[in-house]
């Protein structure tokens, strides 16, 4: 009998500290912690480009029409189809597809950097060169499509857009 109290106890011990009652059900598993969140988005698919190491594309300054800044205005960089492209689906109209966006600082400065995988994906024509066009809206008002540009695909320099936003009206 010597032998059996140890392993008694011992049995006892686990079941006590197991908090588990003959007959229950084990416990449920912990819930996986929550996967890191991705980088900021401003729009469907594009990462804000404040969150992007690659280089600038397009930088500029939001202002209203009497040259104050202006701040938190959303800007958006978008690519236009190749000719071929355009052709091929036989569409009139030429859509854009957005590729970058940003909010522009308190000084009204904004800087538009092009995510590697949209990046590689970029409509451009036979020569590697891409039609850009930059737009911008904010509650101060909204900019027309401005200042379309082509350049390469792999950006070599930034362009620089100055924005000028008029009440909506």
């Amino acid at each position: 009998m010597a032998y059996r109290t140890p392993v008694v106890v011992a049995a006892v011990l686990l079941a006590g500290c197991s908090g588990a009652e003959p007959g229950a059900e084990p416990a449920a598993t912990p819930a996986p912690p929550p996967a890191p969140t991705s980088a900021a988005t401003l729009l469907p698919g594009i990462t804000d480009s404040g969150q992007l190491s690659e280089p600038v594309v397009v930088q500029g300054w939001v202002s209203r029409t009497d040259g104050t800044a202006v701040a938190d205005a959303l800007v958006l960089l978008a690519a236009h189809p190749t000719g071929a492209d355009v052709a091929a689906t036989g569409t009139g109209g030429s859509p854009l597809t957005p590729v970058a966006a940003a909010r522009s600082g308190p000084d009204g400065r904004y800087e538009l950097r092009i995510a590697a995988h949209l990046r590689a994906e970029l409509p451009a024509d036979e020569d590697g060169l891409v039609g850009f066009v930059v737009s911008v809206d904010s509650p101060d008002g909204r900019d027309q499509p401005s200042s379309s540009w082509t350049a390469p695909a792999e950006p070599t320099h930034p362009h620089t857009v100055d924005l000028d936003v008029s009440a909506a009206g």
